[in-house]
């Protein structure tokens, strides 16, 4: 496992002046998990993540039209079909509810945002063909993913510092107590998700450092749970990588 970065060796890596290296930050919040329920921190608000086993994330639209984002361009961030990561951009359609095709049919997609001075009033949604299945989704007035999900690319090592989660407060929103679960599975073996740490969380706040550094390898899913108990929550969660050429 890698050890420690020095001050310096972090810069570099979040600058990108080492090609080698790259800073790799995923942040997500779930604003609405059920009691008892074990969610992914993503803004689809589900019991799981839908990891698709091809290249099915193919098509784009906006759920109710926005005609001042009719045209506008949206970055998608994820992997090809060999595991390859792909930032491509795509248009949404006039009206923003046409399904449009993305340039490269991906296997996962991890980040997504909006690239105009327009704030979104509606869910932009990335999905498959028929529109059943959303893989990524960038909220109302966000105009950016917030998914604790990330899929280390082939060819590539991935080395976590760090993972946290927030509760954050609100009505009826204040768990007996609320497991944080850090899950991975590694699509090379294939392996089912393992976990890979947990914290009893009960109210505020938790940062989790690993040293050294925990290790993923290339193909490896990487997502965050959280399980509250007693009553609904609202959580924040993420992780912080160094993704390394293999």
């Amino acid at each position: 496992m890698l050890h420690r970065l020095s001050g310096n060796q972090a810069l570099e890596a979040a600058s990108g002046h080492n090609s080698a290296m790259t800073a790799v930050n995923k942040f997500g919040r779930n604003s609405a998990i059920a009691i008892g329920e074990e969610e992914v921190i993503w803004d689809g608000s589900t019991t799981g993540y839908p990891f698709p086993a091809t290249a099915l994330i193919t098509s784009m639209s906006q759920t109710a039209d926005q005609a001042t984002l009719n045209g506008a361009t949206i970055e998608v961030q994820g992997l090809d079909a060999n595991w390859d990561l792909v930032v491509q951009t795509a248009v949404l359609g006039t009206p923003s509810t046409t399904v449009v095709t993305l340039t490269t049919p991906l296997i996962r997609v991890f980040r997504a945002k909006v690239l105009a001075d327009v704030v979104s009033l509606s869910p932009i949604r990335i999905h498959n063909a028929g529109e059943t299945v959303d893989y990524a989704i960038i909220s109302v007035g966000q105009n950016q993913t917030l998914m604790a999900v990330y899929t280390v690319p082939a060819d590539k090592t991935a080395y976590m510092t760090c993972y946290y989660a927030h509760v954050n407060p609100g009505t009826n929103l204040d768990p007996t107590s609320n497991p944080i679960r850090l899950w991975a599975s590694d699509r090379t073996g294939p392996y089912a998700a393992q976990v890979k740490n947990v914290v009893g969380q009960i109210s505020g706040g938790f940062q989790h450092f690993f040293d050294p550094y925990y290790k993923f390898t290339e193909k490896t899913d990487i997502y965050i749970t959280a399980t509250p108990v007693g009553k609904a929550a609202d959580v924040s969660a993420g992780f912080d990588l160094i993704l390394v050429n293999d």
